[in-house]
């Protein structure tokens, strides 16, 4: 390969099929980690597949998209795409795939600088992303300018036969009411934009004050919340494509003693993001939102990233039957402060 050029360019229509192939192929090796972001992602083959699988093949999920493609020789050897994040002028990279070869580092490096001139172009004001927690991926990104800030557990609760109202339900919580349902269960209440101060309030006790800084919410970006799922931030929820989202709460007193998102997918795991105050019951908060969200859900299977510094929405997905499955870093590169300068202006008489 040593002498052949490679382009950089956009993807097209025509390219579906080859990137389909492609993606698979670099999913599929052994060192997929390495040439690829290495998110893990379960299935019914494998609990550690790459979340491709549960992406629509290469087509843009949000609007607006920008798909790169390396080319070398007529054939595909790499995949690079962002897209932007609704109401902030962020991008976040979802894919960066370089199929094998002795060039796979060198043509991702060119796909991940390619996608952030792009940015320049369109005035970007932070590029984030999210990669395995593996030396080859975040060399690459600090190659980039990318600065890694968090980490983030992948959760994973697999698929249970459908049997409400009984057998999975029972196994949650234990003893059942006469009805069949579990007599322990909470009542939840729905999240909507009246409670955007509270939810930030537990978001800011959850987070520590140096990465509540970097990502910047306020509480109005929290209004949102029960029927967007771009707040709070993760490492699956700008992968993933959502049919519905829900969100609900637990109070405690005066404030919050947690939230859960959820995510309906029509094809592949169901997706929740929670927050857990120190000292609230979790798990049984949990199991609430398990029994509300209902069997289809259950049947698919659930994934949940929890950051490593929330150790009670740890100790919670682990009660709730959730088990761990990989762990992944979130990165983050400040674009406008790096590339807008003085512009040079005539000088007047």
């Amino acid at each position: 390969m040593i002498g052949i050029e490679r382009t950089i360019r956009a993807a097209r229509l025509t390219d579906r099929q080859a990137l389909i192939d492609l993606s698979r192929r670099v999913h599929a090796a052994s060192d997929a980690h390495r040439r690829s972001l290495g998110v893990p992602a379960p299935s019914s083959e494998s609990p550690r597949v790459s979340l491709s699988t549960l992406m629509p093949s290469w087509l843009p999920l949000r609007a607006p998209s920008v798909h790169l493609v390396a080319e070398m020789d007529g054939e595909l050897v790499g995949s690079c795409r962002a897209i932007e994040e609704p109401h902030r002028d962020d991008w976040v990279i979802t894919e960066l795939d370089a199929d094998d070869g002795p060039m796979a580092a060198e043509i991702r490096y060119d796909l991940l600088d390619a996608i952030v001139e792009e940015g320049a172009r369109h005035a970007v004001g932070r590029f984030h992303a999210a990669s395995a927690d593996v030396r080859e991926n975040l060399a690459l990104f600090g190659q980039a300018g990318f600065t890694a800030y968090a980490q983030e557990e992948i959760w994973w609760r697999p698929p249970e036969p459908a049997r409400w109202p009984r057998s999975w339900l029972r196994s949650l919580v234990g003893r059942d009411g006469h009805d069949g349902r579990p007599s322990d269960l909470l009542e939840l209440q729905p999240a909507g934009a009246p409670d955007a101060w509270h939810l930030f309030d537990l978001w800011t006790h959850a987070t520590p004050p140096a990465i509540a800084r970097l990502e910047g919410y306020a509480a109005g970006d929290w209004e949102s919340a029960a029927n967007e799922a771009i707040v709070p931030r993760s490492a699956l929820n700008p992968i993933l494509h959502f049919s519905q989202v829900d969100g609900w709460l637990l109070p405690a007193e005066q404030r919050l003693g947690g939230f859960a998102q959820h995510g309906a997918c029509r094809s592949g795991p169901h997706y929740l993001r929670f927050l857990i105050r120190d000292g609230s019951d979790g798990a049984r908060f949990l199991r609430a939102v398990l029994a509300r969200i209902g069997n289809e859900a259950i049947t698919a299977g659930i994934v949940a990233p929890v950051r490593t510094y929330e150790s009670a929405g740890a100790r919670a997905a682990q009660d709730s039957g959730f088990e761990p499955i990989g762990r992944v870093t979130l990165l983050v590169r400040e674009v406008r402060a790096q590339i807008r300068q003085p512009e040079m202006v005539p000088a007047t008489r």
